[in-house]
């Protein structure tokens, strides 16, 4: 006996029960996909690529200040780079020391070691990029992105408990001693976001 076709509604009966579950499968799987790629791309709230931590280095990432190609190319790179790390891994290593040879004198006087101390007691900051160099006078603007860990009781007021924060902040950076040294933040610049 030959097969005979039914009706077309009784063929066409398992189709659409199939073509649904394909285009939730194909919207599932495409939404994986951009959550990952998003997630390796990583992006600030201007909108910019930032490196991205992985899992083999815990939050706060690496604690090499790198450069973007950005502030690779300026003129003052490669001073400014090294002048940021000294200042990161004294606050890493709880150095005052070297943090009073990276900042200007006016901080110095401004923040005792006690202080300084109590401030960065639970303080570690990594994944640093130097994104860009601005000029400005007397110096520059040096824009960076950053995470720092801390105690949940050390947050920043306006993140009460964190303990992975996510910095954008602008610092001037001048002359200073014969040397590049660390001034205040450019007023108003600063963002900050729970990791």
């Amino acid at each position: 006996m030959l097969w005979e076709p039914g009706p077309v509604k009784d063929r066409l009966g398992w189709l659409l029960p199939v073509v649904v579950v394909l285009v939730l499968a194909l919207g599932v799987g495409a939404g994986i996909g951009v959550r990952i790629l998003a997630a390796q791309a990583g992006s600030d709230p201007a909108g910019g690529a930032v490196p991205t931590t992985t899992a083999a280095v815990p939050p706060p990432g690496p604690t090499g200040v790198t450069l973007s190609a950005d502030a690779a190319a300026h003129p003052d790179g490669a001073r400014i780079q090294e002048l940021l790390q000294r200042h990161f891994n004294a606050i890493n290593n709880h150095d005052y020391a070297v943090w009073v040879s990276t900042v200007v004198a006016r901080r110095i006087a401004d923040t005792s070691e006690e202080d300084w101390q109590q401030q960065y007691s639970t303080s570690r900051d990594g994944s640093i990029v130097v994104n860009r160099i601005e000029p400005a006078t007397g110096g520059q603007v040096v824009l960076i992105s950053f995470t720092s860990t801390q105690a949940p009781e050390d947050a920043p007021v306006n993140l009460p408990g964190a303990d992975c924060v996510r910095w954008w902040v602008s610092y001037r950076v001048v002359t200073e001693r014969g040397q590049p040294r660390i001034d205040a933040g450019v007023r108003n610049t600063t963002i900050n976001a729970p990791c």
